[in-house]
């Protein structure tokens, strides 16, 4: 599967992807993640292996490509099938690759997708209130603010806000 924008492509993640991927990410300060320090690039494979199992069932998962050279991931999770939902995540692995707009147009493509193709009808994403890229993504995609989870995340010896967004079809035609 492949999905073409201007300056990046979405396309199938392969196992030396998501191993690139594992040894290249360089988290936020602080980090919107556990830490992996001490983790080898076997847990890369279990991910690849995760990754597989759930694909086209229970979600969408796709490289983010810059001349063939994977910079993130993006996915649209959790999908339901029934209520036609799913929910967003994204991450670009390194600080270079960032603030370079892959993010916005990697996540309009995927959100084109899943409302044209899959049906979606709303997509959702929580993020840690310092994560400022992403809800700049957000936001450039027209997803509106809908609740904050106060003090839900544990990070560098404080307590952040966990922000949830929502997105409905109808809504992101209005910005595509």
């Amino acid at each position: 599967m492949e999905l073409e924008g201007k300056a990046i492509t979405l396309g199938t993640l392969e196992r030396q992807d998501c191993q690139e991927l594992w040894r290249s990410y360089e988290p936020l300060d602080p980090p919107t993640e556990p830490f992996r320090m001490g983790l080898s690039c076997e847990c890369a494979n279990d991910w690849f292996d995760d990754i597989q199992q759930k694909q086209g069932t229970a979600q969408l998962y796709l490289g983010i490509f810059v001349k063939e050279r994977a910079v993130g991931d993006i996915q649209l999770a959790e999908i339901n099938w029934v209520n036609r939902s799913a929910s967003l995540g994204m991450s670009i692995a390194r600080h270079q690759d960032r603030r370079q707009g892959y993010g916005t147009e990697a996540a309009r493509l995927i959100l084109k997708y899943g409302f044209d193709h899959l049906g979606l009808y709303r997509v959702t994403a929580s993020i840690v209130e310092f994560n400022m890229g992403m809800e700049h993504v957000l936001l450039r995609c027209g997803f509106t603010r809908e609740g904050r989870q106060r003090q839900e995340i544990w990070r560098s010896g404080r307590r952040w806000d966990r922000l949830l967004y929502g997105l409905i079809c109808s809504e992101f035609r209005m910005t595509d």
